[in-house]
């Protein structure tokens, strides 16, 4: 018995040093702020693994055709025997040989089949930078997303925590005989909107946090919380954005997915260029030496020469698959001025959406705080008897709209300019 109680306290203490850290652990997930969900997303989004590993496959096919220009060079060795019809032995023969062969020329066919190639990892490349620029933005516009619904759930906590003050109240007065049952049935029916509202604003937080989970590309991590925007911040005044001259040249130059149709349409004008050498002559060069006879290493030989070869008449081939490449060609400068046009497009609309979010955000504060200011006009003359319920659930409706479109204002502007600098192909 006294060892039990010698040892209650230590292991009493140790049950106190245990539990707290689990609880603490619990209750505190980790905190990630927006470049750290950008860089999470960056190092392990599977698109980007993707995108890097087509770009591997097209550098590699370039090497493929790089190899043209060195020699091969072959071994080989057989052994055969043959007889005759007449009385003897039969006798066995060797054949062993080396060959190099070289192309001398082809009249720049390789040549223009490598740039193709190349062009094509270009491609590839610039496919990546766009994709790695759309996964930027996704999970900038989907922290930011989260951060609004947070707020929204702090707005409906507050509403409701409005509507159950005033429940009491209203019950209170009912009790004294200062207001009627239908000021109590009224309140409690706002308490209930106010509730429904609370639980729908929760269930828009977790499908905001789930929709920033797939943009960081690892739907199943672990809940986390987010490091969040000071209120004062807001989005830059309309002089912090660039002329809207400035932010067309600058998507002119540096969007990569406005590049790829450059691209392809020097890809389609080296086409081109292949198709009229589709006829050109080939030179090759080749040599060997081969041994063997009725042993391994009989005799010996060499030779050595070259090759010209070109194709005579091919039925019309040459000149369809000329039509076909200038047809191809065509087709690329129009689907490059087409998406020329677009970029144009979103940029003029990101800029404007940019450009006005600093009035649309002084609008939603402005409105808050008449708002506010209503709501106290309202509380005030309700609770020294002169208010109506309707004008005090009015208020409190209003002002919960209010904040929640200034916070919706305060993170769309921020939005606004995270999706101008995507149009403009601004890269973080």
């Amino acid at each position: 018995m006294a060892l039990t109680k010698k040892a209650f306290p230590l292991v009493l203490l140790l049950l106190l040093l245990s539990v707290p850290a689990s609880a603490a652990n619990e209750a505190a997930p980790v905190m990630m702020s927006l470049d750290e969900c950008i860089e999470r997303a960056l190092a392990g989004h599977p698109d980007l693994a993707a995108g890097r590993a087509d770009m591997a496959a097209s550098e590699a096919r370039a090497g493929q055709i790089r190899a043209g220009y060195s020699p091969s060079m072959s071994f080989s060795s057989g052994f055969s025997e043959k007889s005759s019809s007449g009385p003897g032995p039969s006798e066995g023969s060797w054949s062993s040989g080396i060959t190099l062969s070289q192309v001398v020329s082809d009249w720049g066919r390789t040549h223009i089949s490598l740039r193709r190639s190349l062009l094509d990892a270009e491609g590839k490349a610039l496919a990546l930078k766009a994709k790695r620029s759309d996964i930027v933005f996704e999970v900038t516009r989907s922290y930011y997303q989260v951060l609004k619904s947070m707020k929204n759930l702090e707005v409906a906590e507050e509403s409701l925590a409005l509507n159950e003050e005033r429940l009491g109240q209203a019950e209170a007065f009912f009790e004294v005989g200062r207001v009627s049952k239908y000021d109590v049935t009224a309140a409690r029916v706002s308490r209930s909107n106010a509730n429904l509202a609370h639980v729908q604003a929760g269930t828009a937080l977790k499908e905001a946090m789930t929709s920033l989970k797939a943009a960081i590309g690892s739907p199943g991590m672990p809940d986390f919380s987010l490091a969040e925007v000071a209120d004062g911040q807001g989005s830059p005044p309309p002089a912090d954005l660039p002329s809207l001259e400035a932010a067309l040249g600058y998507a002119l130059g540096n969007r990569p997915d406005l590049k790829i149709y450059g691209v392809n349409l020097a890809s389609a004008e080296a086409a081109a260029a292949l198709a009229g050498l589709d006829n050109a002559p080939k030179l090759d060069l080749s040599a060997g030496y081969g041994w063997g006879s009725t042993d391994f290493w009989g005799q010996d030989s060499w030779r050595a020469g070259l090759t010209l070869s070109f194709p005579l008449f091919d039925g019309g081939l040459r000149r369809e698959k000329i039509r076909e490449a200038a047809a191809n060609v065509e087709g690329a400068e129009a689907r490059l001025e087409s998406y020329r046009q677009q970029v144009l497009k979103d940029v003029t609309n990101a800029w404007l959406a940019a450009s006005d979010s600093a009035e649309s955000e002084a609008a939603a504060a402005e409105g808050l705080k008449m708002a506010s200011e209503n709501l106290e006009i309202a509380s005030g003359r309700y609770r020294t008897g002169v208010g109506s319920p309707l004008e005090v659930s009015d208020a409190t409706k209003n002002f919960a709209e209010a904040k929640a479109a200034w916070y919706g204002a305060l993170y769309d502007g921020m939005t606004a300019r995270a999706a101008l600098e995507k149009a403009m192909g601004v890269e973080r």
